[in-house]
């Protein structure tokens, strides 16, 4: 959270890559996949729907799911339930359309390991950057203000520390005041030799 990874994405994006945002992703599939927002809605109460005029849920509130289910692991595990095949056959439709000849995919989510979307992918890449800016990247971008730096810091909690991330990532990007774009292009020269030998 906050490391830096969409960044990274958007910087590998204009070198060439095609880039899938699993947030984005995901948001969009609350509107779009009806079994996704029905199993939603079922499991959380329609507090969390957005409905049309009839009362027919066309979304889901974001805000209030996330009240709901942060500070609750039960309720957190339950959404990811749900949430992660769903986001998984999304990759999968959205790199099935790809033109032929795309010479690198890079899918940018936050929660690659805990997951298990890791497994599907050739190399992995984590940006890393010290905890205490994280937090301050984070309450910075949030323009509602709604988050409190125990918000973050309880998310943060949630996720996989750094140590095993590291561990488990073929490469790591450091975004702690070094320069990006090195180590962007440094990675691109590691990994364009694996994709076109």
């Amino acid at each position: 959270m906050a490391a830096g990874k969409s960044t990274v994405a958007r910087m590998l994006e204009v070198l060439g890559a095609a880039v899938w945002r699993a947030d984005d992703a995901a948001k969009g599939l609350y509107a779009t996949d009806a079994r996704l927002r029905g199993d939603v809605v079922a499991a959380f109460g329609n507090a969390v729907a957005v409905c049309n005029a009839k009362g027919i849920p066309v979304d889901i509130d974001r805000a209030k799911l996330s009240g709901r289910v942060f500070g609750d692991p039960d309720a957190l595990q339950t959404l990811e339930r749900l949430v992660h095949p769903a986001v998984a056959a999304s990759f999968q439709r959205w790199r099935g359309e790809l033109a032929p000849g795309v010479s690198l995919v890079v899918r940018e989510t936050a929660i690659l390991f805990e997951s298990g979307a890791d497994r599907d992918c050739d190399l992995v890449v984590t940006v890393e950057a010290p905890e205490e800016l994280r937090i301050k990247r984070a309450l910075a971008r949030d323009t509602t203000h709604s988050l409190t730096r125990q918000d973050v810091e309880a998310r943060m909690a949630r996720q996989w520390t750094r140590e095993a991330r590291v561990a488990r990532a073929d490469v790591v990007v450091e975004n702690d005041g070094r320069p990006l774009l090195p180590q962007v292009l440094q990675l691109l020269d590691a990994i364009l030799p694996r994709r076109n030998p």
